[in-house]
């Protein structure tokens, strides 16, 4: 995978990019308006869920009505990412905090499209247990996409 990673980098994509701080600028706040209504409309979701977010509100009108930012704030990130990480491809590659990333990502997106919907829609809702417990690994997973991805930035690879 080194050599599509490579060829990343060094395309006119990537070059350009690399070379414009105003245009990486862009990038991360763009990619970081994602990650906000993402994880901003899944914490309200999953508040609810462990009974402490909107109490006046199911969590399944919660999640229907926010069900649009959230897909958005997703595909603002899917998006942006593949633009940033045009811009130092090889290093990400070497960095093992990135596939800490992606790994985590592939297993949020999957969750939250499947069982976390699932429960976050319920009508009549789930347990306050089961509910609490599918909020909970949730916010581990998309918390630890966020930790990740700003790993990528600190740790340097060897």
């Amino acid at each position: 995978m080194l050599p599509a990673f490579a060829w990343l980098q060094h395309s006119y994509l990537g070059e350009t990019i690399r070379h414009s701080a105003p245009l990486i600028a862009l990038l991360e706040s763009v990619h970081l308006i994602g990650l906000t209504l993402l994880i901003g409309t899944i914490l309200m979701v999953d508040l609810t869920l462990l009974g402490h977010g909107i109490g006046r509100h199911p969590a399944s009108k919660i999640a229907r009505e926010l069900r649009g930012w959230t897909v958005a704030g997703l595909a603002i990130l899917l998006a942006s990412g593949p633009f940033l990480l045009s811009a130092e491809a090889i290093r990400c590659y070497k960095t093992p905090a990135f596939w800490i990333k992606m790994m985590l990502l592939a297993l949020a997106v999957t969750y939250h499209f499947t069982i976390h919907r699932r429960v976050a829609l319920a009508e009549p809702p789930v347990s306050r247990h089961n509910a609490g417990m599918v909020a909970s690994l949730s916010l581990t997973l998309w918390i630890g996409v966020a930790l990740a991805g700003k790993a990528i930035a600190i740790f340097q690879p060897s």
